[in-house]
């Protein structure tokens, strides 16, 4: 046996090392003791596909609710630890895991915010949120996911992306998109594209949500050239003062 052949069987067997390893962490029908040997195998793995395959515990959820969060919440744990220690890239290895998966984000989400600073996390965000089309997709989890944690970031960079997904095929991804908006500073560009989206808005909670906002905030103000518009859609317990400003009726 040559030297590369001695090689290739090496890989092939640290290849099937971990496909076992991955499939009992994401087998919810083993024993939890056997899940937690994985866990702690893979930690003392200290690779990048060890950090990979934690990160697919979050994927599954055990038939015993208590179990599943005190697992998922051991993952976050051993994660954090070695996401703070130099010996593994444990940040760029999350990073690479969300833009590949399309949902259940959330935890290794909350391990980033636990692992980097403030303008850290808001550039992986935004890197995040590059990667979402507003094209119609079967399971918008992981678009709805980030845009409601963009609503925590006040950030230039995060509303831009944000203004893309007002024009979303999804109602509900449109809908946080307006509630994350609404949490950033109101630029004048944020001010404008919610006027023509509460103008051209379809979805009736939508526009509920509009409303309210406008009214909540009295120096979002409509131009006179939009007055006759906004009192098309305006629902009945608003109007629209002659100033521009959204009321609520009494």
């Amino acid at each position: 046996m040559g030297f590369f052949d001695g090689l290739f069987d090496k890989e092939k067997k640290e290849q099937k090392k971990y496909q076992k390893l991955e499939k009992t962490l994401t087998n919810m029908y083993v024993q939890p003791s056997e899940r937690s040997l994985v866990i702690q195998t893979l930690v003392e793995l200290e690779t990048e596909e060890a950090i990979r395959i934690l990160l697919t515990r979050y994927r599954e959820s055990a038939p015993n609710s208590t179990v599943d969060l005190e697992e998922k919440q051991y993952v976050y744990d051993v994660l954090v630890t070695m996401g703070r220690q130099p010996k593994v890239d444990v940040i760029g290895t999350i990073v690479k895991y969300l833009q590949s998966v399309d949902g259940h984000i959330n935890w290794p989400l909350k391990v980033l915010t636990d692992c980097v600073d403030l303008k850290e996390f808001t550039e992986i965000l935004v890197t995040l949120l590059k990667g979402c089309t507003t094209d119609y997709v079967q399971d918008p989890q992981k678009k709805q996911e980030l845009i409601l944690r963009a609503s925590e970031f006040k950030s230039p960079d995060v509303a831009q992306e944000l203004l893309r997904f007002l024009e979303d095929m999804n109602e509900t991804v449109r809908f946080h998109t307006i509630e994350s908006l609404i949490a950033q500073e109101a630029t004048e560009e944020i001010q404008e594209a919610l006027r023509e989206q509460f103008i051209e808005e379809e979805s009736l909670r939508i526009v509920q949500k509009l409303s309210a906002a406008f009214e909540n905030h009295h120096e979002w103000k409509f131009p006179e050239a939009q007055h006759e518009a906004i009192q098309l859609v305006l629902p009945d317990e608003y109007g629209l003062h002659k100033n521009g400003h959204v009321y609520l009726r009494r």
